[in-house]
């Protein structure tokens, strides 16, 4: 390898090092600041802005994303929030534009001076970006986030502080403020929470002691209310009870009832339905349907911006399943890195420690195994304690 082919790892790291502690710095800042490092804008009153962005968004609802994302661009340059909080979503989805997390956050960030209807749930996705990032200060400010999407009236913040609470992720562990929080996400409807709760409930965790009963009692109220949101076109309800009949988890293991809710969530358009669903069919969980059909489910899952999609096709690849070639793998690999997807950093980490399909590059090998892990990814985890100790990645250290 010659020497400048040796130094554009290490100029990409040095770019991306420096996107990552700006966008910290920022995000930081405006938070320290209890949000007065930026003036709070008020909203444009242009009704005929309003009336095209709600055009983009029945565009962007019709599978028009490219369409949608050029509106939603224009009006966004405008100064529009409306239109910068869904361009963000797309950035950070891939939604008719290429993933690209850190324009996400600074659209984000722009769309959460202005004082708007959506300015809870901004704070909301900019906590979630920041807890998909890499660096010792993301679990704070992701934290800080979701507090300030709670000062926001977004509710569903409660779900996400209890899980930092409860792990000490930013904050110092407080497992009476955990159950509190998980308490108020589940009163607040949503079922998820009340789901996960019920889990530390069952067995206990953390410290909060196990009840049993009354885990079963508060998950079943939230099968409930699940199964009437499905009926009613929830696509997130639809692949919870999915995933719920799938893995036996509070109602019998059923692979017709999981299969019969992912279907609804994956035709109704959610991306995580759609990849439960292709492994389904590859086991041979799902009567009369082919790999084909499985591969189909997780390309569109992968369109819609799915990092785990996105790694299974990587994977399949690799593993030459179902008529795919090795060298496909690369791509979906590489797209799964850019989706911040642990799974994909792992499998092209090991890829460029082996010089497998890409030039040897133990540098980038430990970056991108680094980088998973601190996503908490555990293959990753392992990957990257085998690269930096020096050791050899065998076959006998991979994992599923």
């Amino acid at each position: 390898m010659d020497q400048k082919q040796q130094s554009q790892p290490v100029g990409s790291f040095i770019v991306i090092i420096v996107t990552l502690l700006a966008g910290l710095f920022v995000g930081s800042v405006y938070l320290r600041s209890g949000g007065d490092a930026f003036q709070v804008l008020s909203v444009p009153n242009d009704p005929v802005a309003d009336e095209n962005i709600l055009r983009a968004r029945r565009m962007h609802s019709a599978g028009k994303w490219r369409e949608a994302t050029e509106l939603f661009h224009q009006y966004a340059d405008e100064g529009h929030p409306v239109a910068m909080f869904y361009l963000a979503r797309a950035y950070g989805r891939g939604w008719g534009v290429p993933i690209d997390l850190e324009e996400a956050r600074r659209i984000f960030l722009r769309a959460s001076q202005f004082q708007f209807q959506h300015r809870g749930q901004v704070a909301y996705e900019l906590g979630r970006l920041y807890q998909r990032s890499a660096g010792k200060d993301c679990n704070r400010i992701a934290f800080e986030w979701f507090m300030k999407a709670l000062d926001w009236q977004y509710p569903k913040a409660h779900w996400q502080l209890a899980k930092h609470f409860e792990r000490g992720l930013g904050v110092r562990q407080n497992i009476d403020a955990a159950v509190f929080h998980y308490e108020a996400a589940a009163a607040a409807g949503f079922e998820g929470a009340a789901i996960k709760f019920a889990r530390v409930l069952r067995v206990g965790r953390g410290g909060v002691p196990a009840q049993p009963q009354r885990a079963q009692i508060l998950a079943e109220a939230a099968i409930v209310a699940l199964t009437a949101k499905a009926a009613g076109g929830s696509a997130s309800a639809a692949k919870t009870l999915g995933r719920l009949h799938r893995d036996g988890d509070f109602v019998d293991q059923s692979n017709i009832q999981a299969t019969k809710w992912l279907q609804r969530a994956s035709e109704l358009g959610d991306p995580g339905a759609m990849r439960d669903l292709a492994h389904l069919i590859v086991a041979g969980a799902v009567e009369g349907s082919g790999d084909q059909e499985a591969l189909g489910w997780l390309r569109r899952a992968a369109a819609l911006g799915h990092g785990g999609a996105m790694t299974s096709l990587g994977r399949f690849h690799l593993q030459q399943k179902y008529g795919l070639e090795r060298p496909g793998a690369v791509n979906w690999l590489e797209r799964g890195v850019a989706a911040k997807h642990g799974g994909a950093m792992e499998e092209l980490a090991r890829l460029r420690a082996e010089g497998d399909l890409l030039p040897q590059d133990m540098n980038a090998a430990i970056e991108l195994a680094r980088e998973g892990a601190e996503l908490g990814h555990t293959g990753s985890r392992t990957l990257y304690a085998l690269l930096v100790s020096g050791r050899s990645v065998t076959a006998e250290d991979e994992i599923e």
